[in-house]
């Protein structure tokens, strides 16, 4: 099932609680929007988290969850998921989330290990939540400061396009 992983795990690092005043589908699209923007991107850690400490380039990479798997973000991917949310709105939407790490020494870039999130965004009457499950790796990014990130550039979008924002109600990580 599109948008849905079966294995979304139980125990969750992290929580959000937001609100929006634009309909759950056109919240979805901006969201799929936003996450395959920062695709590939490459940014300095600090772009991310504010306290970092380490000196080093972070590329992101996300995934849409399809059932038992989740399907790299690409434009075709994307395209798809915009049909699929054309004729449907749906209550989760699943992703996955990896961060991979590089150190640059001169011309050269060392990596260090990734980080793998699995993000859960769950749907209500005009709320919704953001739930965030660090799968595995070093964790180098606060999952406090990876779920301020993500609304932020869902937040960018909704601003680019005019549609408002998603205000943070509550927040805990563990």
């Amino acid at each position: 099932m599109f948008g849905y992983y079966d294995f979304f795990p139980e125990v969750i690092h992290g929580i959000a609680r937001f609100s929006y005043k634009l309909s759950a589908k056109k919240v979805q699209q901006v969201i799929l929007y936003a996450l395959y923007g920062m695709n590939q991107r490459r940014e300095d850690f600090k772009f991310i988290d504010d306290a970092a400490r380490l000196d080093c380039e972070v590329i992101l990479e996300f995934g849409v969850a399809e059932s038992l798997t989740f399907n790299y973000l690409s434009k075709e991917v994307l395209d798809i998921s915009q049909k699929e949310l054309s004729s449907q709105t749906l209550s989760t939407l699943d992703f996955i989330c990896i961060i991979r790490y590089y150190v640059i020494r001169g011309e050269r870039r060392k990596p260090l290990k990734f980080d793998y999130y699995m993000l859960r965004f769950r749907f209500y009457e005009r709320e919704g939540e953001l739930l965030v499950f660090h799968e595995r790796g070093t964790q180098r990014i606060p999952t406090e400061s990876l779920i301020l990130f993500l609304i932020k550039i869902i937040n960018n979008e909704l601003s680019r396009r005019k549609m408002g924002s998603l205000p943070i109600g509550y927040l805990r990580s563990l």
